[in-house]
């Protein structure tokens, strides 16, 4: 689309006087692809050359017609110049283009050389991974993989919560009620941590028996780090159980004990720039004067660490550590105080890179239960998305081929329902989340694009004719192949916005109009029994379209899949 659009750029410059930039923000895109592939608004002339939009569009019109190469014709419509390209050379341009076939296609090497590090997931140790903790984990693993696309090199961080005062709850609950086993188990030890808080209320001074083996904890003494760390390692082989399951991964595992030896330079340099006072015996940053009513709090009264201690110490490992470009925060909409103190401080800290810092923030999402009432476990949601999707495609039989392996069918199925409910949403939108709707292999939802992809896999099969890349493309005159070939040369300025505004739907949104237009043109596009060059030409357009439809879905984290 470059060239095409490079074309309209030159030429409307040329006569309108407006820099090709600036005209480049004005362009847009016709309401319906019959009514052109490039828009031009007349209203910001109209001042300049006193006429009417309409006259000015009508001018523009009879000037350009006799320039266009690549764009064929030039047309008024009301207050809007609409221009036309020639369809058989965007045609060839898009379906012959080095990489249509290919499993990267749509990926970019804008990004080389610079590095975007993503915090997401983050689950506390010790606890069951609970779904409020999954719209992080799918948000920021797409991300991952969208900056990764524009050839980005990304560093995925899981910041364990495993450290603070919790762990001495954790502790005293083990030594009261608990057995060495419970160490290995994850549910006993959860088990342990309710027991205590109902302990607590009928015997407060558990609470000063926890924040002493915290204490401990923090001056590293051998017995409390050896519990730590055992409950540490059960939580974290869980974790791992659940990410494989997920296609989520991480490049480094580095929780909040990971700094635990790194906070007392970050409170120094604090001081010394006379950032901090004492309040109440805290040890505090007052930020009051840059319009943050609370206070950071680096130490409690007691001298224990808090979160903003050892968030400020992993921002600035992290910026020494992987020179980053952009540096995300996967984390919910609730914690906003908290990150605009963070960056607050460190722009106070004399840190230049404090703007890189970016909270990418989302909603909350109701309604994820089980059968069985609240999910507690995800492994439990995913259980349940599973089996929900065997049901529905028991219930769809006579629709679908003979699957070889129905359970990792219907296992892709129920993730990518999960995941898609969560990635076709704005993040920063609460939502409610509906079985009914998210397993349907029709409407927006996961399985919906899958079913398209494997629905062209099944016309490639039994088509009866071979894939020629080569294949004559000019004869695809249909304005169902113009729409798909125009939305398939939007794939990479999708994953380019996406990656602009850390917004996935984004890109789940033009996967849906891509599968849309797919389905609405299947009878337009029919291949078996066409005559051959003609049967050649949409076999290409389909595959291309099925290769898009696969790239975009495997950064969404859904599985395409041949058969469904």
């Amino acid at each position: 689309m470059n060239l095409f659009r490079q074309e309209a750029l030159d030429v409307l410059s040329r006569h309108t006087g407006l820099e090709p930039g600036k005209i480049d923000a004005l362009l847009e895109r016709p309401p319906k692809s019959e009514l052109g592939d490039f828009a031009f608004p007349c209203f910001q002339l109209a001042k300049e050359l006193k006429k009417a939009p309409p006259q000015i569009a009508e001018e523009l019109a009879e000037k350009v017609a006799g320039e266009l190469e690549l764009l064929t014709e030039a047309r008024a419509l009301g207050p809007y110049l609409n221009l036309f390209v020639n369809r058989q050379e965007f045609a060839r341009s898009i379906l012959h283009a080095p990489g249509a076939l290919d499993e990267d296609i749509g990926t970019s090497s804008e990004g080389e050389g610079k590095v975007i590090a993503i915090d997401f997931s983050s689950p506390n140790i010790a606890k069951p991974f609970h779904v409020g903790h999954l719209r992080s984990t799918i948000i920021g693993s797409t991300l991952y993989r969208i900056f990764s696309s524009l050839g980005y090199e990304c560093v995925g961080i899981n910041h364990l919560g495993d450290w603070g005062t919790q762990f001495g709850k954790q502790i005293v609950g083990l030594k009261h009620w608990g057995a060495e086993k419970d160490l290995e188990d994850l549910d006993a030890l959860n088990a342990l941590y309710v027991r205590y808080h109902e302990e607590e209320e009928k015997n407060p001074e558990l609470a000063d028996e926890a924040r002493d083996w915290f204490r401990r904890q923090e001056a590293g003494d051998p017995e409390a780090l050896a519990l730590w760390e055992k409950i540490r390692q059960t939580s974290l082989d869980y974790f791992k159980k659940i990410y494989d399951r997920l296609s989520v991964r991480f490049d480094h595992y580095t929780g909040e004990s990971f700094f635990n030896d790194k906070m007392d330079a970050v409170v120094e340099r604090a001081d010394s720039l006379g950032l901090t006072s004492v309040s109440e015996g805290a040890l505090v940053i007052d930020l009051e004067a840059h319009g943050i009513d609370a206070p950071a709090l680096l130490r409690k009264a007691d001298g224990a660490t808090l979160y903003m201690t050892r968030d400020l110490a992993a921002a600035c490992h992290r910026k020494k550590t992987y020179k980053f470009e952009k540096l995300l925060y996967v984390v919910g909409t609730a914690q906003s105080l908290h990150f605009r103190q963070l960056f607050k401080v460190l722009e106070l800290m004399e840190e230049p890179w404090a703007k890189d810092c970016v909270h990418v923030n989302f909603g909350l999402v109701q309604g994820m239960s089980s059968r069985k009432g609240n999910v507690i476990y995800l492994e439990e949601l995913l259980d349940e998305a599973r089996n929900r999707a065997k049901e529905y495609m028991s219930a769809n039989v006579d629709k679908r081929p003979e699957l070889e392996d129905e359970e990792a069918v219907a296992e892709a199925v129920g993730i990518a329902a999960i995941f898609f409910s969560d990635l076709s949403k704005q993040r920063i939108k609460d939502y409610n989340f509906s079985w009914e709707r998210a397993i349907s292999f029709e409407g927006d939802t996961g399985p919906y694009l899958m079913n398209a992809h494997a629905r062209i896999a099944g016309i490639i099969r039994k088509c009866g004719i071979e894939l020629d890349p080569d294949a004559d493309v000019t004869l695809l005159e249909e304005q169902s192949a113009h729409d798909l070939v125009s939305l398939i040369s939007r794939y990479t300025d999708a994953l380019r916005e996406a990656a602009k505004t850390c917004e996935p739907s984004i890109l789940a949104a033009y996967l849906l109009d891509l599968a849309r237009a797919l389905h609405s043109g299947y009878k337009e596009l029919r291949v078996k029994g066409e005559e051959k060059k003609i049967a050649a030409a949409r076999l290409l357009l389909l595959a291309v379209v099925k290769n898009v439809l696969a790239s975009g879905m495997k950064i969404l984290g859904i599985k395409p899949l041949e058969k469904m």
